[in-house]
């Protein structure tokens, strides 16, 4: 583990962001704020990654008071092509699609898409805890859920304005969040439509995914301007999409990911750090080597967020299901505002704990290192959790959050009343599934369009699959555990 570099004299430049600008690789100027965890030099400058090549230091540390409005660009949504409505799944009990959420919010305080245009003397962590603290407040308006935003997770695009003739070279967009730390405790489900795992990284991934889909909704609408503003675009060879050149995914974090990073927080580097899998299990965190095959089998176990971080870093976020029409899509750096002992136990823990030989996966996959940032913890943010079991969701082009009731794992129908008639959520599986076929049904893809069940499509995504299989392989090998799978769960087919 390299330790942190020195900090450049004024005006000197590294020979590797030098060489980075002279070929037309280098990210914006986000990078103004020392890396909790350099990665090797191999790591930083490979060819191909869409991660930032170095990081310059610089002497700013303070918090930047919360944005004004005006820092703020609404754009206007592409309505027709949004999934909201059509992409619900159906009730058990009756055939008509679930209605949306019955208590909306006054639109005016929902923007659909917000980005934050990136100033010069604000660094990176800062950008983003500013952003998801605003982003949230006008979110929540006068809901009294404030609570909940003590375990957000945020994702976040850059984007790079190639060109730009002001100094804010890049606007940063806050495109999903999910807030709860909170696992469903009844028994599995098997229909796709009731959430088991309701902690805010994974309800953010998920609210990820359905951001995605409406990007690919906008490639296929033949509107050149929903085309422009797609984040994807055609591989080379036509066969997948991409997210664009001088895209960057970043990830905000209030709390720390429950498992090996959680139960890690008091040890230091110089100490043997036991990395094992873990899952939460009927309220309670533990190995999964401590669990009988039985109670895995039978009983809602949900794998931690710190493996899932470690799983992303090779798979990406995307998901099996997506990774039929796009390719990975990784994760540029995670800023996590939660305190911790020791900086080479995050970098440990999410990106080197997995020793995969790079020769060994199939393109366009790659072992894709995170870079790591300790960030500041905005004021609306530190709000300790009273132990609720709710839970919050959106994605850019939502009109309104949505509430769900860890206890049931279903959305709330009224938000002053979570404990009231609930509806599968809008980021369960099913609706996974019926974005997935609308997608593929747009793009004219046959071969995946008529998938059964929610199980066959993930199957038939078989590089995905190849590499999900060596991920769980190496684990294993390593002595970490071996991950739980649900098949099960996923054979469901509407």
């Amino acid at each position: 583990m390299p330790g942190k570099e020195e900090k450049p004299k004024e005006g000197q430049r590294r020979p590797q962001l030098a060489a980075s600008l002279q070929q037309g690789q280098s990210p914006s100027n986000w990078k103004e704020k020392p890396l909790l965890s350099i990665a090797s030099k191999e790591s930083v400058s490979h060819p191909g990654s869409s991660s930032p090549l170095d990081v310059p230091q610089r002497k700013d540390a303070s918090l930047p008071l919360p944005l004004s409005p005006n820092t703020l660009a609404v754009a206007t949504p592409f309505k027709n092509l949004l999934l909201d409505g059509w992409d619900q799944p159906v009730d058990n009990d009756g055939d008509k699609p679930v209605e949306e959420q019955d208590q909306v919010l006054p639109a005016a305080k929902i923007p659909s898409v917000t980005s934050l245009s990136a100033v010069n003397q604000i660094p990176h962590d800062h950008r983003c805890a500013a952003l998801t603290s605003d982003i949230c407040e006008m979110l929540l308006g006068g809901l009294p859920y404030q609570d909940c935003m003590s375990t957000v997770a945020a994702f976040i695009l850059e984007r790079e304005v190639a060109g730009s003739q002001s100094s804010c070279g890049e606007t940063y967009e806050l495109v999903a969040l999910g807030t709860g730390d909170v696992c469903y405790e009844g028994w599995m489900e098997f229909d796709g439509r009731t959430l088991h795992d309701m902690h805010g990284l994974v309800v953010a991934r998920r609210a990820l995914m359905r951001y995605f889909y409406k990007q690919l909704l906008m490639f296929c609408s033949n509107d050149p301007a929903a085309v422009e503003k797609c984040i994807f675009c055609l591989t080379k060879d036509g066969t997948r999409l991409v997210l664009k050149p001088r895209f960057f995914l970043h990830l905000y974090l209030s709390r720390r990911p429950s498992g090996a990073l959680e139960n890690l927080s008091i040890m230091t580097s110089q100490q043997k750090m036991p990395l094992e899998l873990y899952v939460s299990m009927k309220g309670t965190l533990r190995p999964i080597a401590y669990c009988r095959p039985s109670t895995l089998a039978a009983c809602v176990c949900c794998v931690s967020g710190s493996d899932k971080l470690t799983r992303w870093t090779v798979l990406g976020v995307q998901g099996a299901l997506l990774s039929h029409i796009i390719h990975p899509v990784y994760i540029t750096s995670i800023v996590l505002a939660d305190a911790y002992q020791d900086s080479a136990i995050l970098h440990q823990v999410v990106n080197a704990r997995l020793q995969l030989a790079e020769e060994s996966l199939p393109e366009p996959y790659r072992q894709s290192p995170v870079h790591l940032f300790e960030g500041p913890s905005v004021t609306s943010l530190n709000v300790p959790p009273k132990g609720h079991p709710w839970s919050l969701n959106w994605c850019g082009g939502d009109e309104v959050l949505e509430l769900v009731n860890g206890a049931v794992g279903k959305a709330a129908r009224d938000f002053m009343n979570p404990d009231g008639p609930c509806r599968p959520s809008r980021i369960c599986k099913a609706a996974m599934l019926k974005s997935f076929r609308k997608v593929a049904k747009e793009m004219k893809r046959g071969d995946i369009a008529s998938v059964a069940t929610y199980h066959e499509a993930k199957v038939q995504a078989e590089a995905y699959q190849n590499v999900k299989q060596q991920v769980y392989a190496q684990l294993s090998l390593q002595d970490f555990g071996k991950w739980s799978q649900k098949r099960l769960v996923d054979i469901f087919a509407s």
